[in-house]
């Protein structure tokens, strides 16, 4: 038996969009009901009950927030994405206080639209950049996904980032392939911190996640005392390096290492092992995965290694639509 497609109700106050919006989604999703104002949609939402809207944040009368927030008090099981014009974190921060789950910029409507309703029916979160994490949650923790498509946009979204982090007192780890570590170093840089490539220096350090992946896993089998001590090191660095109360921002690909070499059963197991072991640390991981470097076989391993994440990032500007 076909499992039901999910239940989701279109909120815009443009008649093109809805039609727009409902091409885009009827082949995956149960496209129930469709509203033109805040009011509406609450009428909609308590006949079709959705399991996620989609709703415009600048609407007539009742706007997007004031919409989310009258859902949530009727108590509507909806999980709900914001689809917008407005970039500011400013209205991600509002959009999540709201009760949304997913931000979606109309500019990246058929790149982010689909892989972002997904997603919010998971139970993650779907963010318009990782920098948008500090808008949504003062001190993030937990563990997050990034696609990019190219080294150069990954390098642009991450170097955001760690300057917030850096600015706000993190420590910061780098674990990544040379060329990256490189372009970050230059990057931020640009933004005031002498970081250099690799070592220690200060609250920030790099390393090679090729030589990470290939301790990490051997003979196809990963080790998990490896990822035991290699944690318990990392936040006994973050205390030593920025305090017991500052957290630690990590970002690197060492699992995609291990999903390139073949091994995708290696590379989710990595996932859920970090996942679980550093669930109670002052950690914000971010895994980063190239969407070029994927066979067919590793996109379907994706959502398997999606599970383990609290929140996706979308692709950089420009970027491929991501796989899942």
């Amino acid at each position: 038996m076909t499992p039901a497609k999910p239940k989701i109700v279109l909120v815009d106050d443009h008649p093109e969009v809805l039609k727009s919006l409902c091409r885009m989604l009827s082949l995956d999703f149960d496209v129930a009901g469709s509203a033109t104002d805040g009011y509406q949609a609450i009428d909609v939402c308590e006949r079709c009950d959705p399991d996620v809207v989609l709703l415009d944040i600048t609407m007539p009368g009742r706007d997007g927030f004031q919409t989310a927030r009258e859902l949530t008090q009727r108590g509507s099981r909806a999980r709900i994405v914001f689809l917008t014009m407005h970039e500011s974190e400013e209205f991600v921060a509002e959009a999540f206080r709201s009760g949304g789950r997913g931000y979606v910029l109309k500019t990246r409507l058929h790149v982010d639209l689909i892989s972002a309703v997904q997603r919010v029916f998971a139970g993650q979160l779907f963010v318009p950049s990782l920098r948008s994490l500090f808008a949504i949650h003062d001190s993030p923790a937990g563990h997050v996904v990034q696609f990019h498509e190219d080294e150069r946009g990954l390098v642009d979204g991450m170097s955001a980032l760690l300057n917030t982090a850096l600015r706000r007192g993190d420590a910061v780890s780098v674990v990544s392939t040379e060329p990256i570590r490189a372009g970050l170093a230059q990057r931020l840089q640009k933004y005031g911190w002498n970081v250099g490539e690799s070592g220690q220096h200060g609250r920030y350090r790099a390393s090679d996640s090729v030589a990470a992946a290939a301790l990490l896993v051997k003979n196809e089998e990963v080790v998990p005392e490896y990822i035991k001590n290699y944690i318990h090191t990392l936040d006994q660095w973050r205390v030593a390096t920025a305090g017991p109360h500052a957290r630690l921002t990590l970002v690197g690909d060492i699992s995609n290492q291990v999903l390139l070499s073949g091994n995708s059963e290696a590379a989710m197991e990595v996932e859920h092992q970090w996942d679980g072991l550093t669930a109670t640390l002052r950690f914000l991981t971010v895994c980063c995965y190239p969407l070029t470097a994927m066979s067919d076989a590793h996109v379907d391993a994706l959502p398997t290694l999606c599970a383990n994440h609290f929140a996706v990032a979308h692709t950089p500007e420009g970027g491929a639509p991501s796989p899942i």
